[in-house]
């Protein structure tokens, strides 16, 4: 009788990689019919760089096309990681891949294989494939946000300058989703940072969702050439938008000047103003800038100081 699923997952809850049935045990995982239990296995394969399964993970992600053996596309993202984590590449996975949709649920339902196929995408770069900018260009226009985001992270990684004119193109025509939006801005920075900086730093003059994704990547990467450009770019800005976005951009670059216009902030400006540019400099843990933003909040009201201190004391987290 074959083994129950349970059976099957106990077995690799207690594999040993040093044990002398270690490559049965994951062979044995990789060739169950059920995708929950291909997973653990394939995880476990690529954890310990079990080389000598590779043709057992190919074998098992042509085995669990559909959701029925595959429920939440678990098992064949599980191997493509494993081979993308062995560097061993093999079309049957990451080409095929590209194109697996998995659409479970209902009204509307979820496509579970957008991350497989945004990790096929990245894949294509990481292994500097021919074809990886054409494969990477489609998955940026991906319907799933998942897959989007691998095509974004790919682009970056691929160390190809030619990516940043699809980056840029990606970047001025947007997406729905944020996230990918700035992965791209990321990507490009990534790929020709002072190229960048100017095509980037033009984008702030909208003070829109895109220009605040773009302050915060300049300021996250600690782009020396966009601090004077962001100081303009907060001053300009609506009160909300300075409070959510601006300060924390100055903060992030962790420039002495840009660090100073923040604490003026607190120093002059209402108590909004205050406590959100207190809140950014505080996500750095720092005695030192804790006792200038103290005193940078000296001249305000006893409740507001107070409020400040609290801030600090959780590292802008209250």
């Amino acid at each position: 009788m074959a083994p129950s699923l349970e059976q099957r997952l106990a077995a690799l809850r207690g594999f040993d990689p040093a044990g002398p049935k270690a490559l049965d045990i994951v062979r044995a995982g990789l060739a169950a019919p059920s995708g929950v239990v291909v997973e653990v296995a394939a995880r476990l394969a690529g954890e310990h760089r079990l080389d000598a399964v590779e043709p057992e993970l190919v074998a098992a992600f042509v085995r669990l096309p559909d959701r029925e053996r595959d429920p939440g596309c678990r098992g064949k993202l599980a191997i493509a990681k494993a081979l993308h984590d062995l560097d061993r590449w093999d079309d049957r996975v990451f080409v095929a891949g590209l194109t697996i949709v998995q659409l479970e649920g209902a009204r509307p339902p979820d496509d579970t294989a957008a991350p497989l196929r945004g990790l096929c995408a990245i894949a294509h770069a990481h292994f500097n494939r021919e074809d990886a900018l054409d494969v990477l260009a489609v998955v940026l226009a991906d319907p799933e946000r998942a897959a989007r985001l691998g095509a974004a992270q790919g682009l970056g990684d691929s160390g190809k300058l030619g990516a940043t004119a699809l980056l840029r193109y990606k970047i001025l025509a947007g997406d729905a989703e944020p996230e990918v939006t700035s992965t791209c801005v990321e990507s490009l920075l990534a790929l020709n940072r002072g190229g960048s900086v100017d095509f980037l730093v033009g984008l702030l003059d909208a003070h829109d969702e895109r220009g605040e994704i773009v302050a915060l990547a300049l300021g996250g990467a600690r782009v020396d050439g966009a601090r004077d450009a962001l100081i303009a770019w907060c001053d300009a800005g609506r009160p909300t938008q300075r409070q959510r976005v601006a300060y924390l951009a100055l903060a992030l670059l962790r420039d002495d000047v840009a660090t100073a216009h923040v604490l003026d902030a607190i120093r002059a400006r209402g108590k909004q103003d205050a406590l959100a540019a207190a809140k950014a400099l505080a996500t750095f843990p720092d005695d030192r800038l804790a006792a200038r933003i103290r005193e940078a909040a000296a001249g305000h009201d006893a409740a507001t100081r107070r409020e400040l201190d609290a801030l600090l004391a959780t590292g802008g987290r209250a």
